[in-house]
This record gives C-alpha cells, structure tokens and sequence, in this order.
C-alpha cells in the first residue's frame, strides 16, 4: 500500500475512533431554564383575557391555520408582539427566505428584551454551526441542539453519523412556538419556504393556535426538552463566534429581508386572511376542552428506560379505539405496520367509516416510505378502508405556490378527527419511526365545531381536484380514480420513480421509516 494510502487509511481508523468515542454527550453543568411566568400588562396577555368566555379558565381556545402565507403570517406576529418571551421548538430550520425573515424578527425581539429560547434538532436543522452560534451569542438569544452529533467539520461529522449512529438515529420531531407563556402555535410545519408556500415542493399542512388552560401543560413540555440531558447548548459544541460575527449576520438578514421587500409572496402574507382577520379581531376562537400529548425526551436516550416507548401513539390509540362511527386520518407518512393494518381493518368491519388521506408515489418527498406503504394498500381496501392519495399539481391548482412558479405538492398535515367530536394536530405521521424513533408531540382538542371544520378540510382535499381514490376491480387490481379519471398504475409518477420505489420496496428498512 502507498504511503498516501496508507495516511488516508489511517485518518479513516482515527476518525472512525473518535466518533465511537464520542458516542455519548458532553457534560454539561448549567442550571436549569423554565418559562418565564406569564406577565398580566402585555398586549400577548390582554389579548387571552379579552377572548376567554367567562367562566372557562379551565378551556383553551384554538383556531387552525392551513394554508403558508397564513402560518408565517402568525409565526411573524406573535414574533412582533412578545414581551417577555419566545420558546422555539423545531426539527427542520432552514437558512432561506423564510427562515432569514423569522431569524431577524427573533433577534429584533431580543434586542427588546424579549428572552429567546431556540431548541434545534441537530440532524434536522439545515443551519450553519456558526450562524447558530451567532444567534446564541446575542445576551437575551439561548441556543441549544437536540441530540447532536459530537464531531462537528464538515467531513468528520460523516464520521460522526456512522460512528454514533445508536444514538443520532433517535431524533426530535417537534414543532413548536409559544408566546410569553400564553399562546403558541404547533402542527407538522418546520421552519423552511417549502412549508409556507414558497418554494416548488409545496407542503399541505395544517397548524393550530392555542392558548387559555394547556399552555401549562405546553411550556412544561418545552421545559422538560430545554433542560434535558439531550439538549447541549451550542456554545458547548462550537466555537465561539468573534465580536464582529454578530454584525455581519445582522447585515446579510438585512440584505436578505431588503431583496423579498415588496415581492409578490410578502405583500400576500401582510395582506394573508390571518392578518386581515388579527387586524379586524375576527379570529374565529373555539374553546373546549384539551390535552397536550408528547414523547418524553427521553425517548431519544439508548441508555434511558423510555427508550423507544411509544407513549404520544399509546395516548392516541386509546382515542382512536374509542371512535364508534367515524376516523379521519391524514398523514404525510402512512405505514400501518401489520397490528395496525388488522387493527384498521377491524374498525372498518366493526362498522366505522375509515378514512385516509396520504403521499401518492408522484407526490411523496420520501421514496422508501411509499414503497413501504404501498403493500397495505390492498388488504386495507379489501378490508373496508377507504384510500386517498394527494395528486400531484403543477400550479393549476387553488393551493399550489403561485410564489415559484411550477410547483409539486405534497401532503405534510399530520391530523386525526375522530367521530366528529374531537381532533388532534401534531407532529406525529403514522409510521415505525414517529411511533417508535422520534420524539413527537401535539394537541387533542374536544370541540365539535372545530373537528368539524377539518372534516371539512379533509373532504376538500380528498376531492377528485386534489386526491385520487384507490379501489380495486374485479381482478382485484388497484386502481386510482378521480372523477371521471382511472388510472391501472401509479398515476402521474414517471418510469424512473416507479422503479425506485420498487427496489426499495425489497430493503429490510421498514422500521427506520
């Protein structure tokens, strides 16, 4: 072997060693952080007061949020209107338009006085490590990584995912934003233009704003990740940022900002629904009753005994199992797995009407997720279940991104209704690695109106503009209808992605999905 060879072969030993090494987390000896108490003379807090019905302290009060323009739209007002402080949740952040327009709100928040809490999944965030450090060196800004990997260069972190691997594979789904402790808003949106209709993969996704009664329960959840031995503060794990780092992230959001001011997509997010109904106090606000469901952070831990404890979808099943004449589903990801795929199918038989709404193959982000999904079809049609799967758009219709030209949409929400009577919209997808690998978390609401509000929506997305149905023929055959259209194969998805998703199809990896 040559000497370079040889070298390479080395550094290769080395770093795989290091990363082994490094399996476990930095030490970290910091005192714990908690939601700061609710201050009563904030505009945050008289706007609760003013919307809470008498006699209901025991309720919460939400409102859905569908489409992009009108969830960056609240994420930017709630932003605007913090007084005391911000706690931010997400799997995915990226560093593009809409990402840069919520990163200079939060610093000018913080410039306020406002207290920024930032809890980042490490694999999930498309940031810089040192942009991220700039925003944590900012006084009133807190940074931390969820999970993260201990190698942090640009080739040794490769190393850092083989070497870790029993660790890193466990992430944290989250999406959450909350409000000086009294209002907040959560669903399947991370971060990032293709989930606020600017980019041209557009996502369909669902968020939810709530505040009143839950919010304890909301922060303590934020809470119990932000001081888990899981979140390491960026400061740990990378280098501190120089003094003038700060101005110069300052000035590229700046510019950034300046290059979209007065583009088309903001003037429809300053003029959005949302912002007309804020201005004009006609958010429609339904309380009831409620409950936040979440993973411990310590589902994330190998070393931990809620290791891989399902404990958000066990809290779900029980509602699920209580549903006695209807279920709607909707979810990106839709791997039922065999016990759900028999649990599915005995509903239907028992009488319930089962509905789902998923990814076509044209449609879904995720390739093997498909190709596991796709062998459940034919026994959940035989068995009663009723199948939609998205259609695949291209700007002709009403909720592709009019922002970026073409644009392919794809299923995201993550949303049950059960019965009619009460809904959940969360972070989780119904497949192995929500159920199993990630932490996940969302709200279960008790309010027929509202339930009946996504019923709504999901009959409109399952209409023949947007979804088709699956059936089978009489040779027992799929086929996809929509309207007066039929397909007898995969419908609008091209010979390549066929292929691909049919050799993943043949992968043993159907519970890393």
């Amino acid at each position: 072997m040559k000497s370079d060879q040889v070298k390479i072969f080395c550094w290769f030993c080395w770093m795989m060693l290091l990363a082994g090494c490094a399996s476990s987390l930095p030490a970290k000896n910091i005192p714990p952080s908690f939601v700061l108490q609710p201050v009563q003379e904030t505009e945050i807090s008289r706007y609760v007061r003013a919307h809470q019905p008498p006699g209901s302290d025991e309720l919460s009060g939400f409102t859905l949020v569908q489409t992009g323009t009108d969830a960056l739209a609240a994420r930017l007002a709630m932003i605007d209107r913090a007084e005391a402080s911000l706690d931010l949740q997400y799997y995915i952040y990226r560093g593009d338009v809409t990402g840069g327009l919520i990163a200079e709100r939060l610093l000018s928040a913080a410039d306020r006085g406002v207290r920024v809490r930032l809890l980042l999944d490490d694999i999930g965030s498309a940031l810089r490590d040192f942009d991220v450090a700039t925003l944590d060196h900012h006084p009133n800004i807190h940074v931390k990584l969820f999970n993260p990997l201990t190698l942090r260069g640009r080739i040794s972190r490769y190393f850092s995912k083989l070497g870790e691997f029993g660790r890193i594979n466990y992430r944290m789904h989250n999406k959450l934003m909350i409000v000086d402790g009294q209002l907040f808003i959560t669903g399947g949106r991370n971060i990032g233009d293709e989930y606020f209709s600017l980019s041209t993969m557009d996502f369909q996704d669902i968020d939810i704003i709530g505040m009143g009664h839950i919010t304890r329960e909301v922060t303590r959840s934020f809470d119990d990740y932000w001081n888990a031995n899981e979140a390491v503060p960026v400061s740990h794990m990378v280098r501190r940022p120089g003094p003038r780092a700060e101005q110069r992230l300052r000035g590229q959001l700046r510019a950034h900002r300046l290059r979209h001011q007065g583009s088309a997509y903001l003037q429809a997010v300053e003029e959005s629904p949302f912002n007309r109904a804020l201005r004009d106090d006609r958010i429609d606000w339904h309380w009831g009753e409620a409950e936040w469901i979440s993973d411990p952070p310590t589902k994330a831990d190998p070393g931990h005994a809620t290791n891989q404890e399902p404990i958000l979808a066990r809290h779900l099943m029980r509602h699920v199992r209580s549903a006695e004449q209807e279920l709607l589903l909707m979810s990106a990801y839709f791997i039922p797995g065999s016990r759900g795929e028999v649990f599915l199918i005995d509903m239907a038989e028992h009488g319930v009407d089962v509905r789902v709404l998923t990814n076509s193959l044209a449609t879904t982000d995720v390739l093997a997720v498909h190709s596991a999904y796709a062998s459940y079809r034919r026994p959940l049609l035989e068995g009663g279940v009723r199948l939609w799967e998205l259609r695949r758009q291209a700007g002709e219709q009403e909720r592709a991104s009019a922002f970026a030209g073409e644009s392919l949409a794809s299923l995201h929400a993550k949303a049950f209704v059960f019965d009619r009577q009460k809904l959940f919209v969360g972070s989780v997808n119904l497949d192995p690695r929500s159920i199993v690998l990630n932490t996940e978390a969302g709200v279960l609401v008790h309010q027929p109106a509202m339930a009946e509000s996504l019923v709504q929506l999901f009959e409109h997305w399952t209409s023949a503009d947007f979804a088709y149905e699956l059936t089978l023929d009489e040779q027992d055959r799929l086929r996809w209808r929509a309207g007066e259209e039929d397909w007898s194969s995969e419908p609008h998805a091209t010979r390549l992605r066929r292929s691909a998703a049919w050799f993943l199809g043949w992968l043993p990896i159907e519970g890393q999905l």
